[in-house]
Formats: structure tokens, sequence, C-alpha cells
């Protein structure tokens, strides 16, 4: 009995392999409507902060007593990445940004144990520290950013509607955290009159005593009388500002009793604020919503818009919603383009093949399009992996090679009906013949894209992470769809070959160019030197035109949205702040191009974009989120106003920036390491001055920030003492004067009003009134003016201390105008600062792009190396001999020359992308040469031709199907040049450019070099 081939017994049970096709493809189409969708891929954000507040201590204490104790322990951490973990000590506060290591999957995990430790590493603290804080809410990414506005409504019935508008959404199943911010409180001041204390010979401190007692106790026990238990409940001290005023704070044995309202002028109003934040210059209250991970952020987004569309429908006219931020949007467009450009490759490619081969032979290649990218989609729903652009481009990149394995097979089809072959008998054996070097080529090509997953660190991993999965599933789906469907369909379609149907046709556009590839065939086998020459000269020009390409690792975002970053001097007061925000807001609100103009005064926004990093408060910033008409708008209006407003106000930098995938702060930045505070400033403006003389930079500042002006109070020790007085009597005294004193809590309901002790403010601006303030002592009872116990002197304290890895580092940064490279301003500018003489105990390096791309480009190219080995071993276990798989190879370097010449002549630069587009053009091109080098072995072996013959003839015989794979695979990724894409226009550019001069090369010379790399030892090896 005849033994049935697995691929003819596929081809006699077509029935259940049709069956099959059909349901995954219905799969796939349930999967493209419904599958979770979002912009990027999800990023672990592996960055957080530990906060900690050190009331009254310098930036230098704050450094010495707060910061050293808290690095030490982080770096007890094996998880933390110490080189990147750097903070900030400031005036009464430091800030610790954590980064964690790479390998770091789960850092909720990490965080819930630091927040542990840190709650008892703050008992080994100074007692002055009041909160040592860790989050890592910092790398938390809104979905939306929402604003409530009103030009009447006071900042409480904003908060309350914004509560009502909460509690709606809630109702949306797949919303995670709801955060509110720009909450202004309402609190009750009761402004001390010094001259009633006088007059009532009263003390602040009776104020505080009287206070005090009444918070002091607040459960009163419970009644049990044998039947029941009964709670005892007292009613609030304080319901209302008159119970404040009519508190007792003194009162003496004759009856005569002082209370508050005699001494004290009491009035209830917003608090002075630390940040404000606006849209469209009305007071605003910004809604922040996450989504749950795994679902469609399109449909999350239809959820969100129907809540908002009917809140305002009963709201009052005068409150407004707009929405400041919206990703769900963004990715609904951006899926949508890229789905049209996945629609223009699959026509661009039956298209293509249609034109270069009759139409039943070409509908059979056409038809496993649709099948292989549909049942590819349903795969990757099965197995969790979502739609974004990732994904999508690296559908785009595949979907020319998803038709060559079937192409190949249709080739070897036909071929063998024109040799006389039965459609059935040609059907089977074309696919069992092909199916290894099918197998390699696929294997190959998976091989070159798949250790980008394996050694691209952080960020970079997880973007680009997908990437290769979706190749693999889409590129062992084709093999299996060639091996298992096309040859059934090409028995059912095709019943005759080239030569038959066209003895009573035209010459076809392939048959001429099949006519002039074997001239010039023969014409490099009469000139085999010249024809090495010119492969060796194609792959130096190559290389020549990658040194002439500039480098940029990661392009701009195109979005309808920008931000504005205002930068003021350390110490700069919110409302001077606020006065540059007001007037960017006034230019940008006539701008016809603008929709919408949100304002954060002291503050930055909530994270919009996993990329773009919060800033933490601080009166002297200010940031405007700008949203515009369209992508083109978003890029004319930052080359306008960046040109005329960058400098437009005194001591303010305006920072126009459009959103883009980095990290960095700054594009150049130079670290200078030492705990020589003097060293790091002199080095540190030194570099300044080398960068300032640079025309393409426009500003240049380090993160030390300025020396920030203070006022010292040198008490007199033994006269202090003497009298009474500790330094904890002048500091709570001085607290009353200036910011004011928490006196206790008056709940309206559930809104909790803070009660402030403090003076009128028109006592407190001058440095008289400062020296004029009464120190009281609760030992002596007595009340002296600060002038008899201190001196104030004027003194100049460091705005900011940066540590970076525990070692004070002063970073100097500079941000270029818009358009330069920075690649090439960073190479002139770094051997003048290599330069610099440095003092002992002092180094430099770089940070910013320079850093990022030795960060990305080294495991790229560590990639690089282990796919070139994967793919060596994987031509080893195929053709037995290391020179016929180096031979192979040798394609790779063919098609340097049209990658390199491909970015030249479209102006890309050689980014993050061109480099993922070099490493999966390496192993298309060699599945070329499989398929052209298999052939070769297989004429000297069974029809004992010479190597010289079977190179002349493998390379007529296998341009048809190497030319249709190649042009398949360069038309598919045209849509991602055509589109100008900055992100993935450098990948389809290599991809396509390198695809066909690396086809002609290959062509032409592989089958010299097939002939000329062999001796009688290799007949032995082949034979074998």
């Amino acid at each position: 009995m005849k033994k049935i081939n697995i691929l003819e017994s596929a081809m006699k049970h077509y029935q259940i392999v049709v069956s099959m096709v059909v349901v995954m493809m219905v799969l796939g189409i349930f999967g493209i409507l419904n599958m979770p969708r979002n912009e990027f891929p999800e990023f672990t954000i592996r960055q957080g902060i530990v906060v900690g507040i050190y009331p009254g201590a310098t930036s230098m204490e704050v450094e010495e007593q707060l910061t050293t104790k808290v690095e030490d322990y982080l770096f007890s951490y094996e998880e933390v990445k110490k080189a990147k973990t750097y903070s900030h000590s400031k005036e009464g506060m430091m800030i610790v940004y954590v980064e964690l290591n790479d390998n770091v999957k789960n850092a909720d995990k990490f965080w819930s144990k630091l927040r542990l430790g840190l709650q008892e590493l703050k008992m080994e603290l100074p007692a002055g520290v009041v909160a040592l804080i860790g989050s890592n809410d910092f790398g938390d990414t809104a979905a939306l950013l929402i604003t409530m506005s009103s030009e009447k409504k006071s900042y409480r019935e904003l908060e309350v509607a914004l509560d009502d508008l909460k509690d709606e959404i809630r109702k949306i199943s797949s919303v995670s955290k709801i955060k509110g911010y720009g909450t202004q409180k309402e609190e009750i001041y009761i402004y001390i009159k010094p001259e009633k204390l006088t007059e009532f010979n009263v003390k602040p401190s009776n104020i505080l005593v009287a206070f005090k007692l009444q918070d002091a106790l607040n459960y009163s026990g419970k009644l049990d009388n044998g039947e029941l238990v009964l709670p005892i409940h007292l009613p609030p001290r304080f319901e209302n500002i008159t119970d404040l005023e009519e508190q007792i704070i003194y009162s003496d044995p004759l009856g005569n009793v002082v209370r508050l309202k005699d001494v004290a002028r009491i009035e209830k109003h917003y608090e002075k604020p630390a940040n404000l934040i606006r849209n469209n210059g009305n007071n605003s209250l910004v809604l922040s919503l996450e989504m749950q991970k795994g679902n469609n952020i399109v449909q999350f987004g239809k959820e969100v818009t129907e809540v908002l569309d009917k809140f305002s429908e009963n709201a009052d006219d005068d409150v407004k919603l707009n929405v400041i931020s919206n990703l769900p949007e963004v990715v609904h467009e951006s899926i949508s383009h890229f789905l049209k450009e996945f629609l223009l490759a699959v026509i661009a490619v039956i298209i293509v093949t249609m034109i270069l081969l009759p139409f039943r032979v070409a509908s059979v290649a056409a038809i496993s399009i649709p099948v292989s990218v549909l049942i590819t989609l349903g795969i990757m729903q099965l197995v969790g992996i979502q739609l974004h652009i990732v994904t999508l481009a690296a559908l785009i990149t595949v979907l020319g090679m998803v038709v060559d394995n079937a192409i190949v097979v249709i080739d070897d089809h036909v071929e063998k009906l024109d040799e006389g072959e039965t459609p059935w008998d040609a059907a089977w054996k074309s696919a069992t013949e092909l199916f290894i070097p099918i197998l390699s080529a696929t294997l190959a090509i998976i091989a070159s894209f798949l250790p980008l997953m394996l050694f691209l660190p952080g960020m970079a991993g997880d973007f680009v992470g997908t990437f290769p999965i979706t190749i693999g599933i889409a590129l062992i789906i084709s093999m299996l769809v060639a091996v298992l469907l096309v040859p059934f369909m090409s028995y059912m379609l095709i019943k005759k070959g080239l030569q038959q149907n066209s003895k009573n046709q035209k010459k076809s556009v392939l048959d001429y160019l099949q006519n002039g590839y074997d001239k010039l065939l023969e014409l490099t086998f009469k000139h085999p030197r010249l024809t090495i020459l010119a492969g060796v000269l194609s792959i130096i020009l190559g290389g020549l035109f990658f040194l002439s390409v500039d480098q940029k690792l990661f392009p701009e975002m195109e979005r309808k949205q920008f931000a504005i970053e205002v930068y003021l001097p350390e110490g700069t007061s919110l409302s001077i702040t606020e006065n540059v925000i007001d007037s960017l807001e006034t230019i940008l609100k006539a701008d016809s191009r603008i929709t919408n103009v949100a304002s954060f005064i002291g503050n930055g926004s909530p994270r919009f974009n996993a990329l773009y990093a919060p800033h933490l408060p601080a009166k002297n910033y200010g940031q405007l989120l700008v949203n515009t008409v369209s992508n083109e708008a978003t890029i004319e209006v930052l080359n306008e106003y960046g040109k005329t407003q960058t400098n437009a106000f005194p001591q303010a930098h305006i920072k126009w920036k459009q959103l883009a995938l980095e990290t960095f702060k700054a594009p150049i930045e130079v670290r200078i390491f030492s705990n020589n505070i003097n060293d790091l400033k002199d080095i540190g403006a030194k570099v300044s001055k080398v960068l300032k003389k640079n025309t393409s930079v426009i500003w240049v500042r380090n993160d030390w920030e300025e020396m920030r002006p203070g006022i010292s109070v040198k008490i007199n020790e033994s006269k202090a003492h003497k009298l009474g007085y500790a330094k904890s009597f002048v500091s709570s005294s001085l607290i009353v004067a200036l910011d004011g004193l928490p006196l206790t809590t008056l709940w309206e309901g559930d809104y909790p009003v803070n009660v402030i002790l403090t003076k009128e403010e028109n006592q407190k601006k001058d440095i008289n009134d400062l020296e004029n303030q009464y120190i009281n002592s609760p030992f002596t009872l007595e009340s002296l003016p600060l002038r008899s116990i201190g001196q104030l002197k004027p003194e100049w304290t460091e705005g900011n201390i940066t540590r970076r890895n525990g070692i004070r580092t002063l970073t100097v940064m500079a941000d270029l105008d818009r358009g330069f490279v920075t690649s090439k301003i960073f190479k002139t500018i770094r051997p003048e600062i290599d330069a610099l003489a440095l003092p002992d105990g002092l180094s430099i390096n770089y940070g910013g792009e320079n850093e990022a791309t030795i960060e990305n480009y080294t495991p790229m190219a560590i990639s690089l190396g282990v796919s070139v080995i994967l793919i060596f071993f994987i031509l080893i276990i195929q053709f037995k001999t290391i020179r016929r798989a180096l031979l192979i190879m040798s394609t790779m370097l063919l098609s340097i020359f049209g990658a390199g010449l491909g970015l030249l002549l479209l102006k890309y630069p050689f980014s993050f992308t061109s480099f993922i587009g070099i490493i999966g053009l390496m192993g298309i091109v060699v599945r070329n040469g499989i398929i052209l080098v298999d052939y070769a072995r297989q004429l000297v072996v069974t029809k004992g031709m010479s190597f010289q013959e079977a190179g002349l003839a493998a390379g007529k015989r296998r341009m048809r199907p190497i030319f249709l794979t190649s042009m398949a695979a360069a038309v598919g990724v045209i849509p991602m040049i055509i589109s100008n894409s900055p992100l993935w226009g450098p990948l389809g550019t290599v991809i396509c450019f390198g695809l066909i001069t690396g086809m002609v090369l290959t062509l032409l010379i592989l089958p010299v070099l097939y002939w000329k790399s062999t001796s009688s030892k290799d007949i032995k090896a082949i034979v074998e």
C-alpha cells in the first residue's frame, strides 16, 4: 500500500483544513472588532518617588540629615537601579526619584515593601522630619483629563459638582482610578489684633491652650444599663463662626472673661493657593480617569463621553466640561490611520501579484493574504496581544512576507505542470519539496526579530516586545497556509503551467523582466571578478550612506496637542508665575488654530502620556496643555511661537514642548560628579560657557538652580535661655505671624474647614514687622519682640542640591532650537568639554539623548549579533557546511546599499525603528539566498550539473519567485513611507529600498559567488 504524504493527506481531507481555516478567520474578524486597543504597548513604569518633609531645614541640612540616610536605605534594595536614582534636597523638602532595574516586572510589589520599610526608617531620622512617603502613583497614566470650569461658581460648588460626576463615572465597569485635582479649600482665619492682646493682657499662647483643651478628648464613653449599651455622643464644640467668636480664651477669679472675638477678627475665605488650574482663563478643577488594563480604550472613551454628555445636559449652564487629554480619541485616530495603511498595503500586494502573474495563479496567492492575516489576528486575540501601533506596524511589515511562501509553492507548482506532472501531484510535491527551504526561511526571519524582545531593556523592550511576537505568529501561520491550504487551492484553480498558458498569449511584464535578467546574468558570469567587486563596492557605499545620515533615537509624536513649560527663578512667588501664564493664555486664545488652553500654575498636569513625567509642585513653575485643530497645526504653532515667545518674558524661560518618545529632560545633559560644591559650580560654569557658544543652543541651565535668598535669625542664646525663650517658642510665634498655625477643624457636614491662627496680611510683609513680632514664653507668660533676643540677617542657601547614585551631581542641560539634530550638535560640543582640566575627585559623563542612544543601540547591536548567529545555525542545519551558510548570509551585506540610500533620499534619520528595519531586512534577504542556493544544490545533485551551470540555471529559474516575493514585501511597506510617519517611515524605507536593491544584487552576484566559492570537496558534502 502506498504511504500517503502528510501534505497530500491534508489535500485529500481538505474539508478538515478548510473548516479550521474558516473558524480561525471568523475568530480573526471577531478579534479585529473587539480586541483591546491602545496607542502603545503597556509600559511598566519603573520610576517612583520618595518624598521627605523637614520643615525649617535648609537645603544643606535636608541633604546631610535626611537625603543621605534615605539614599543609603534605598540602595540596600537590589531592585533599585542606583545609577539612575537621583535626589533633590530643597528648602524643607527631599525628593528622591527612584528608578528600578529593567528586570523588575511587578513594580507595585516592590513599592508596597518599600513603604513599610520607610515607616521604620522614619523613626531613625531627626524628630523634625514630619513625613516620609513613597509613591509609584507618579507613573500612572490618565486615559482622559477632563476640566470642570465656571465663571461664577466657587471652588466649593465646583467640587460638589465634580463629586457628582465621579459618582456617575464610577458606574463604568472598566474605569480604574478616579482622581480630582485643583480643589481649593475654604478656611477660617483668626486674625490676631496685637493692640487688643495688649489691652486685655492676653498672650497668643492663651488662644492655643483654649483650643487644645477643646480638642483634647472626644470620646465620652458608653452607658450599660443591663439591657442596652448606649454610646454617649457630644455635639461638636465648634459648628460655625459664631461658636469660634464666643470661645473664652481667658477668665479670672472675679468672673471677667475675654472671648476670641475681643482680640481677633474672624473671617472665612479660601486658603492662599499653592497652585491653581484654569481652563481658557476660568477657574477649573481637573478629573483624571484611568482605565483597567486589558480593556478596549476606544470603547472606554465612548462610555465616558456618554456620561459626560448626560451630565452636561443636567448641570448648570455655567458649568463647562472640556476633555483636555483624550487618549481614546488618539488611539482611535491612530488605529484607524494604521488600518487604512494596512488595507492599502493588502490591496497593493494583491495588485502586484495580479499584474505580474496570470489571473488564476495570482488569485491563489492573493487569497492567502487575507486568510493568513485574519488567522493571525485571531491567534493574537487568543494569546492576549492588544491592537496598537506596534502590532499594526508589525502586520504591515510582515504583510508582503505572508504571501511569499504561497508564491514560492505556487511557482514550483506551475513549473511541475510545465514538466508534465498532473495538477494533483504538482500540488503536493511542490509543497513537500519546498517545506524545508520555506521552514528555514521562515525561521531565519523570525530569528532576526526574536532577540529584540530578549535584549532590549526597560521601556524600549516593553515598546518593541510585541513586534517580533506578531511577526512570528504571522509567518508561522503563512507557512502553514502555504503548505496545507495553498496546494489544494492550486490543484483546484491552476490546471496549466505558465509555458502552456503563454503559447497563445502575448509576453507578460514578468517575461520581459526574465529575458532582460537572463542576458544580464550571463554577462556577470563572463566577468565574475567585476561582478564580485561591484558587490563589495555596494557594501562600502552603503556604509558611507549610513555615516551621512543623521542620528535621532526617537522621533516626536504626531498629536493635536502640545505642552508649554514655564520656568522662573527659584523663590519666585506664585503671583509672578500666574502673570506669565495669563499673558501666554491671552496670546494662545487669540489663535484660531488652538481649540483649548488648560493652565497649571505652581504645578504640572497629571501624567497624560506614559513618557511625559509630571512636574512636582513648585511656585516658580507653570504648564499649559494646548489642544490644536490638527497635527499640522501643532507643528506650525510650535515653529512660530517657539521663535517669538521663548524669551519674551523677563527672567522666565518658556519651553515649547512637542510630545516625544523620550524620557530625558534635555537632549544634551552634562553630568558633573564631585562632593566639592565649589568644584561642581566652577566646572559647571565652564561647561555652560561651552554650550552657550553654540548658536543652535537656546537654553542652558543646571539642576542646582539659583542660590535662594532667605533670612537668618541669629538668637542670643544666653539671653534667650535666661529669659526662658527656647528655639521652639520662637519658631511657633513666627509661624503664627507668617504662615498661620492650624488650631482645629470645623466640619460642615462632610466638608472640613481648617481654622488658622495668624496675623493680618499687612503686618507680615516688612522685615520690621518681623523684628517687632512678639515671642511668647509659656513659662514666664511674658512676651518680648524678636529684636530683643535675636538679630535678622540676610542669607543665601542652595536652591537645590542634587545627588545621583549617592554622589553630589550638577547636571548642565541644554535645549536646542527646533529642527536641529542633537547628535550633530553633541559631536561638535563634546570634544571641547572633554578637554577641560578637571580637579581631583571630579568626573563628567553625559546623559540626555547620548545616554539613551547608547542604552538602546548597544542592546540592539547585541540583538543583531545574536540574530546573525541564530540565522547562521539555521543555515548550517539545512546546508551542512559553513561555507554555504556564509555564502547565503552574504546577501545581508548586499542590502546595506539600498537601506542607506533610502534613508538619505527621503531624509529620515537613523532611528530606533530604522535599526529594527535593518534587523528584519537581514532575515528577508536571507530567504532569497536560501531559495536560490537550495535550488542550485538540487541541480548539482539531481541533474549532475557543474557549479557554474547550476549557479547560472538557479539564478534564471529562481528569479521569478525571488522577484515576486521581494516586490510583494517591498510594496507592502510603501504605505508606511507615504504616511511620512516619523516613527514608522524609517522602518518602511529601510525595508523597501533595502529589499529592492538587495534583490537585484542577490540575483546578479549570488549565483556568481556560488560558482566561485565551491570546490570538488563540496560535491561530496552536497551528496552526503
